[in-house]
């Protein structure tokens, strides 16, 4: 396996996505970090929704995902239908990056960011060296882990037919043994 230049030990803050944001120039960026940073999906899957793919029900912006990774003989049940991510309209970056961008798509068919994943990697690398849309995922799956999720809800929220990366996620670290620490006394 290849030693990687930088090691992230911490997980992405708002307050650095938050300044990622605001030194992006570009519109469509600080919408595209705000979304991979809300849903925490794989940026193939971000670059490949159609602005007909989001919506929202007054309370929660739904995103309509579709699984791009999975194998053919490990579909499962769900084979590769595409689920549903709902975050709550009150999350940070919704109202401030991601509904006016949304707002300035007008085809409802048109694919909501139209680069290449290499730009987008290289647009982030500028933006802030320690990040990768990879990283994005990461964080989410890492805070929903934290925060008590399930083997089950891990898989449904990242796509996975199969239970072991989810139990890469819950396994007890250093964090997770310091949370459960606090809920025994």
């Amino acid at each position: 396996m290849p030693e990687y230049k930088y090691k992230r030990l911490e997980l992405t803050t708002e307050a650095e996505v938050r300044l990622m944001i605001q030194k992006a120039r570009w519109f469509w960026l600080k919408a595209l970090i705000a979304f991979l940073y809300l849903y925490g999906c794989r940026i193939t899957a971000a670059l490949n929704m159609q602005k007909r793919h989001i919506w929202t029900d007054g309370t929660y912006l739904i995103a309509q995902i579709g699984v791009l990774k999975r194998r053919r003989e490990k579909k499962g049940p769900y084979e590769s239908l595409p689920h549903l991510i709902h975050v709550n309209l009150n999350s940070p970056f919704i109202q401030d990056a991601l509904v006016p961008y949304l707002m300035s798509i007008s085809d409802s068919d048109l694919r909501l960011w139209r680069y290449s994943r290499q730009l987008v990697w290289r647009r982030l690398k500028e933006l802030n060296q320690l990040t990768s849309p990879h990283l994005f995922r990461h964080d989410r799956l890492m805070k929903l882990a934290l925060k008590g999720a399930t083997e089950a809800e891990l898989m449904d929220w990242a796509g996975w037919s199969d239970p072991r990366p989810a139990a890469d996620y819950i396994r007890p670290t250093g964090r997770l043994a310091a949370n459960m620490a606090d809920k025994i006394d």
